[in-house]
């Protein structure tokens, strides 16, 4: 009694297995609440309990993880206390059955707008007016998933979305639900043991521009939610959609004419406007895509090393969107080459994807010291002057120290790996709270570089007008933040000192949003980042300006930003349909592919094929691409594993 939630779930209850996040734990048993993430602080005693919309009950308690989705445990929840209801009382008789009535509408697609202010509604009157406890508490689980998941319920309602992916009605198959651009994979997955490499190829470009790309650098969302991971391993998703696109034939790609008057401009030419690009290009828009850096591309060109994505497969598919005729001017800032001003007067709407290319500071004492460089301006740097910096006209140094837990922390220290330094990575928290990909870490373990966990720098030591050292101080775990991990606590007296040529910090990236003048009516938030019209996906608060990816999200990953470029051009499009009295774009009838059926009688468990890899030893002196791709048995192979989720019974 007393004892904080997160203890209880992670001391002494041992955490979530699997490495999934903790999203809510339920206590009191049916007729009890949802506690979310964000109260892992608080003690588990009755009067703190009932504040968070839960009780005691018998001392039950069912932790989650990200996979539970809040509306369906409403209403099994319901379900249960529906079941229970004696029926003595028209209140829990009546009401239970038609909370869950909307519950399960809404879980199947059927949710209409104001369900939820019904459901409110209807747990209030029951709580009131219930004459046993069954009844007066039965509306718990649903009043506190509606108070702290209450976004959940409206994609379920209005984008009939279910992102945990557990409500089947709204979706083929989990892989799919989960990837932000619905990419088919039980699809090309069969079309790969089919042995059908070119329609595979086909399946994915429906919803991918960018398929070798993400083939190579995707943070493979649906991998989360295999069910084959049930078995033994998930499927290898990502590797597969690299296979067909080393071993298929490249989908030709034909100019498409500009038959509509609308001229739309785009700002950056990162995965989000190249996306939007290619689509407002395919509806027969002009599109001009204005770039500040000499090539195309983002953070996939400045912030992604070669060593990852060979600069090749990154022009071969930018090439394609070229080759439907949208025009891509590099070297061009808007506000220094071309005016704000004149962009607005000259395109009919503007979409702004200049993504996250500012590193944010880390607030110590000599961080301005020569040798100091942000992860974002490095990466940029080496990838803009590559060869100066493998000639060593830039240098830096013997001894690097990396701050951060992120893809760019890695990155970065990969980088200087191969560039010849002895490499230090300083994170402040867990090797399980670190952002970067899993697979990623172990590389750099791999390569050599040394991770120390719960150091944070405090300042940087200077001598003859350099970069000499970092002087750290160790942390140890304290209570939880928001999104469930325990906040670094400094440990008195701890400091220590690094010995150190250069120090790199990549512990956040923030949009550079200097180009849009006051006095547009395109707000930026308090996060320098881009504010949306209310109930907008990717509208501005100025209507003739769109906006995404991580100029809207803060740095996200590169089919996050794909998705945001297809939302966007979908919007822009709608909007000057609406304002011109049309019909909404219908996409031209696309190539019948027929997609065979054919699953195992009998699944044996079998792990995930590995990724074969240049060796360690050998990659690091040099940045040829390290991951070799599957040999054609191995990706059938691995193909078949699939259980194929997207069968209708």
């Amino acid at each position: 009694m007393g004892t904080s939630l997160g203890t209880i779930v992670y001391d002494i209850g041992g955490g979530i297995p699997n490495g999934k996040k903790f999203k809510a734990a339920q206590l009191g048993g049916p007729s009890g609440g949802m506690i979310p993430v964000q109260h892992l602080n608080a003690p588990v005693d009755y009067e703190s309990v009932a504040k968070l919309g839960a009780i005691m009950g018998s001392g039950g308690l069912i932790v989650m993880n990200e996979d539970m989705c809040p509306v369906d445990m409403a209403r099994f929840f319901m379900d249960f206390c529906q079941d229970e209801s004696c029926g003595k009382c028209t209140p829990c008789r009546e009401g239970t059955k038609r909370m869950l009535e909307i519950l399960t509408n809404i879980c199947e697609g059927r949710g209409r707008e104001g369900d939820i202010e019904t459901l409110i509604e209807m747990a209030e009157i029951i709580k009131d007016s219930a004459l046993c406890g069954l009844g007066q508490t039965a509306p718990n689980p649903v009043l506190s998933t509606i108070r702290y998941f209450r976004k959940e319920y409206e994609e379920h309602i209005r984008d009939k979305h279910c992102s945990a992916g557990v409500c089947s009605a709204l979706f083929k198959s989990p892989c799919q639900n989960a990837c932000p651009i619905g990419m088919d994979v039980p699809q090309y997955m069969a079309l790969v043991r089919a042995k059908r490499f070119d329609d595979a190829y086909q399946v994915m470009m429906k919803t991918n521009p960018f398929p070798a790309i993400c083939g190579r650098v995707c943070d493979h969302q649906c991998q989360s939610k295999c069910r084959r991971s049930t078995l033994d391993e998930t499927l290898a998703i990502k590797f597969i959609k690299r296979f067909i696109t080393d071993n298929a034939s490249r989908p030709a790609v034909n100019p498409v004419p500009a038959d509509r008057n609308e001229k739309i401009a785009i700002v950056g030419a990162g995965p989000a406007g190249l996306t939007a690009a290619k689509d407002l290009s395919l509806r027969g828009y002009q599109v001009t895509v204005f770039e500040e850096l000499p090539e195309p591309g983002g953070m996939t060109r400045y912030g992604i090393p070669s060593y990852r994505l060979p600069r090749d497969i990154l022009a071969g598919e930018i090439d394609d969107i070229r080759a439907l005729g949208v025009e891509i001017q590099c070297n061009t800032r808007v506000g220094r080459d071309i005016s704000f001003e004149d962009v607005d007067k000259k395109y009919d709407y503007i979409y702004l994807a200049p993504g996250a290319h500012k590193s944010q500071r880390m607030r110590v004492d000599g961080e301005d010291i020569a040798g100091v460089f942000g992860g974002v301006e490095f990466l940029r740097d080496f990838n803009f002057n590559e060869d100066a910096w493998l000639k060593g006209e830039k240098s830096l140094g013997a001894k690097v120290a990396v701050i951060g837990g992120g893809n760019s922390a890695i990155d970065a220290a990969r980088c200087a790996v191969r560039l010849g330094a002895n490499v230090t990575i300083l994170y402040r928290r867990t090797r399980q709270d670190m952002p970067a990909a899993e697979e990623e870490i172990i590389a750099a373990e791999h390569e050599g570089i040394n991770i120390e966990y719960f150091v944070a720098p405090r300042k940087i030591v200077e001598a003859n007008g350099r970069v000499s050292g970092i002087t750290c101080e160790r942390m140890k775990a304290g209570d939880f933040d928001n999104s469930g991990r325990r906040r670094p606590v400094v440990i008195e007296g701890s400091e220590f000192t690094l010995d150190v040529d250069a120090v790199i910090a990549a512990i956040g990236q923030t949009p550079d949003l200097s180009f849009v003048p006051e006095g547009s009516d395109v707000s930026v938030n308090k996060w320098k980042c881009f504010d949306l019209a209310e109930k907008s996906k990717s509208q501005t608060t100025n209507e003739k300006f769109f906006a995404g990816g991580d100029a809207v999200t803060g740095p996200w990953t590169v089919v996050g930003a794909i998705a945001a470029g297809h939302q966007a051009a979908e919007d822009i499009d709608n909007a000057i349909r609406a304002r011109n009295g049309e019909l909404p774009w219908e996409a031209p009838a696309e190539e019948f592919i027929e997609i065979p059926f054919e699953i195992d009688e009998e699944t044996e468990e079998q792990p995930q094929a590995a990724m074969p890899e240049l060796d360690a030893t050998e990659r690091k002196t040099n940045f040829k691409e390290v991951e070799l791709g599957y040999e054609i048995e191995e990706a059938i192979k691995e193909a078949s594993r699939c259980l194929r989720c997207d069968a209708e019974v």
